[in-house]
């Protein structure tokens, strides 16, 4: 079966290094307190933002992308991962 990219990596794809780190600056000033949490929970929120962000700029939900994806949550730790490493 051929792996193809998912939505919110065709997304990343068109944005330029200056933008990706714009958005992850945007979810780290949103982020609130979380001492508490384990990171994984810490992960899972700031993916959680990266599927936010493109389901707002493509006109969708977050719902509604879910949908349109096969698995959203590795999708969106995908994005995660591919923003923080500044992946071109």
């Amino acid at each position: 079966m051929e792996k193809s990219p998912s939505i919110i990596s065709e997304w990343l794809g068109k944005k330029s290094k200056q933008e990706r780190i714009d958005i992850l600056t945007a979810m780290g000033s949103e982020f609130g307190p979380t001492a508490t949490l384990p990171i994984e929970g810490v992960l899972e929120q700031l993916a959680a933002r990266i599927l936010t962000a493109c389901a707002q700029e493509l006109g969708l939900s977050t719902v509604e992308l879910s949908g349109l994806l096969y698995a959203p949550r590795n999708d969106a730790l995908a994005g995660l991962i591919t923003v923080v490493r500044g992946d071109e």
